[in-house]
């Protein structure tokens, strides 16, 4: 990890993701360009499914982000479903041959 993914992780571990754990939630780093000045970032837990997740990422997530690393001009931040939970998800519930679904634990 460079310099500057760690200095935002640092960031993130003392001024975003505290609030968003209390609400049951997470924040991931999915990739971070210098040359494009652009960070991309995944709601995780709660917080990506959460009705006030819009609010949270403008007026809290981006807004902090940019004041501290100004040279950040693009931030991107995934919400919903991740494919991991997906996954999992579809393999909990499997359909059987006779169409019923069956759950495996």
């Amino acid at each position: 990890m460079g310099e500057n993914m760690d200095k935002i992780e640092k960031f993130l571990d003392k001024e975003i993701r505290p609030y968003l754990k209390s609400h049951g939630g997470d924040i991931e780093i999915i990739n971070y360009s210098i040359e494009k000045q652009e960070l991309n970032l995944r709601l995780k837990g709660q917080c990506c499914v959460c009705p006030h997740s819009i609010e949270t990422n403008e007026n809290f997530i981006k807004k902090s982000i940019v004041e501290k690393f100004s040279e950040i001009k693009n931030i991107y931040i995934e919400t919903g479903v991740s494919d991991e939970l997906w996954n999992l998800a579809k393999s909990i519930l499997k359909e059987d041959r006779n169409g019923k679904l069956e759950r495996k634990v």
